[in-house]
């Protein structure tokens, strides 16, 4: 595959980014609802957009090839994803911090107040063998930026492993927890195999293969909000800006973890 390749380095894919997607109540800002996920499938659909799979996205796209992407794999799209990928025939990324397969999200702040279960095994090999694809969100869920080398090598490669076994698919795409990547993590990921690499940042001309822009979507997120992102409107560098504080925002999660740990 091509570091050069067109449908990077083109704003034309819409790549989601998307996080929970739980019907109960869900602390924090990244549940979308299930209802609230259908009505958007509505949208793009009624508005011709195509949905897009990981293999296909070195096709050539236009301005309505949307990748739908689910950051941390959580165990209820299991629940919730293969109905309406049968129904609206999309094929999702979901990229998954390895070492909490199958357990709670103890990385996150928000299990003080509320567990959340990332998929299992069977889980992500059910999927896996519906056409999910999987990628790596590092084992803990780190920010790479912040770790020594052996750290970050472990982090990447320890993942990409754990996928590699389970769904027993060659792993060549990471999302970075919190959006967090810079020349030095980029370097490393590319040195163990990655060749696809996400930001929550807004996509732009100059995106490279591990560097690829995504639009993060949002529990507060309105379908105006959604419309403002995708199709670039009025409001959409207000949208973008938003979207920049809430990325470095996110990073006290892991702050939060580091405290816990000199304690």
């Amino acid at each position: 595959m091509s570091s050069n390749s067109l449908f990077i380095n083109s704003k034309n894919l819409k790549t989601l980014a998307f996080h929970k997607m739980q019907a109960s109540f869900s602390y924090g800002a990244t549940n979308f609802s299930p209802k609230r996920f259908e009505k958007l499938l509505n949208y793009l659909t009624e508005k011709k957009y195509t949905f897009v799979s990981l293999h296909e996205t070195e096709k050539k796209l236009n301005e309505k090839s949307v990748l739908i992407t689910f950051d941390d794999g959580y165990a209820h799209l299991f629940e919730q994803l293969p109905a309406l990928m049968q129904k609206y025939n999309f094929k999702p990324l979901i990229f998954i911090p390895t070492f909490y397969i199958g357990n709670s999200n103890s990385w996150d702040y928000s299990h003080a107040f509320q567990k959340s279960p990332h998929l299992n095994e069977e889980q992500i090999r059910e999927l896996s063998s519906e056409g999910v694809d999987f990628g790596s969100h590092t084992h803990t869920h780190r920010d790479l930026k912040n770790l020594s080398t052996e750290e970050l090598t472990s982090e990447l490669r320890i993942s990409k492993m754990i996928l590699e076994d389970i769904t027993k698919k060659e792993i060549n795409t990471i999302s970075y927890p919190f959006g967090q990547v810079d020349e030095r993590v980029i370097s490393f990921a590319e040195s163990i195999g990655y060749q696809y690499g996400y930001t929550m940042k807004f996509p732009v001309q100059k995106d490279r293969n591990l560097s690829i822009g995504r639009y993060p979507i949002y529990g507060f997120d309105t379908m105006l909000n959604v419309k403002q992102k995708i199709n670039q409107g009025i409001f959409y560098h207000c949208e973008r800006i938003k979207s920049i504080m809430i990325s470095k925002s996110s990073t006290g999660t892991d702050l939060i973890n580091k405290f816990k740990n000199i304690k």
